[in-house]
């Protein structure tokens, strides 16, 4: 830069000397010797300051690419390092302890169950002396001497004494006279069935069922104090019981007839017909459980 100054009127101009150039650069091949101070050679025009950086930067984009396709891509198994399966550890649970439900306890319930132990025919032992089949009458009353209300036992021992042990046993019901929920027991010869009111031990006589049979195994000839017999015609019925009443009614399709004396009925039982042709086809007595 000029500077100007005045002196004596006279302008004096100082020019500034320009710089010395600088040195040739030297042709040798051969550098010289450092310069002598103790800092590294610094980079004069800054050309490798952002070298560094991106270097690291570099690095850390393969190493984060390279984590991401080896882990994450599951499909490249040619890359994915080979997983080693541990053995499960068998885990022992602690057992639990649950507190028992109280237990409920139930009243029992008492159910009356009855065993009916219905003796054998052969088991029945005979009582007294044999009576006639002509005194055997099939009255309103009984049979012969053998009357209702007699305990079982004895009317049952007379009748084997008389007849021989029964051919069938077995519960009887309102099926033959008794009443609804009675218990009973029936014994049968041939055309005959006895009935007991109770049990064979400890029942007793109730009423009877004489019936004609087709092919009787034992043949009795039992008969009504009167004559009348099972088979014989309703002419025969009555002309004998000509001064009682006799009514012939239809229960269930089957033809009976009624025979009564001032309205107690004494005889009844099933016919084939009410007309004179007709036949007797059963005798019994009244029902135990009749009105």
């Amino acid at each position: 830069m000029a500077g100007v100054a005045a002196a004596g009127g006279q302008a004096t101009v100082e020019t500034t000397p320009p710089p010395a150039p600088p040195p040739p650069a030297s042709t040798s091949d051969e550098a010289g010797p450092p310069p002598a101070n103790d800092e590294p050679p610094q980079d004069p025009n800054g050309r490798f300051k952002w070298v560094i950086p991106a270097l690291i930067a570099a690095v850390a984009v393969a190493v984060i690419a390279l984590f991401a396709f080896g882990v994450l891509d599951g499909t490249d198994e040619s890359t994915a390092a080979p997983v080693t399966t541990l053995p499960a550890v068998p885990t022992t649970a602690a057992p639990t302890t649950v507190a028992p439900a109280p237990a409920t306890t139930v009243a029992p319930t008492t159910t009356s169950t009855t065993t009916t132990t219905i003796p054998d025919p052969s088991s029945f032992e005979a009582v007294g002396v044999a009576i006639p089949a002509s005194a055997l009458t099939l009255t309103a009353s009984g049979i012969g001497p053998i009357t209702f209300d007699d305990a079982a036992p004895d009317a049952i021992g007379r009748l084997v004494a008389s007849l021989g042990e029964p051919e069938e046993t077995g519960s009887a019901g309102e099926d033959l006279g008794l009443c609804p929920n009675d218990d009973g027991r029936f014994a049968r010869w041939a055309g005959l069935t006895v009935v007991i009111s109770g049990g064979f031990a400890d029942g007793t006589f109730a009423g009877y069922r004489y019936e004609d049979e087709t092919v009787p195994r034992m043949h009795l000839d039992l008969a009504t104090p009167s004559g009348l017999r099972v088979g014989d015609p309703i002419s025969t019925l009555n002309q004998i019981y000509s001064s009682y009443q006799i009514d012939y009614v239809s229960s269930e399709g089957t033809g009976l007839f009624r025979l009564s004396q001032a309205d107690d009925l004494l005889l009844w039982g099933p016919v084939s017909s009410i007309e004179d042709s007709g036949r007797v086809e059963g005798i019994y007595a009244p029902d135990a459980c009749s009105p």
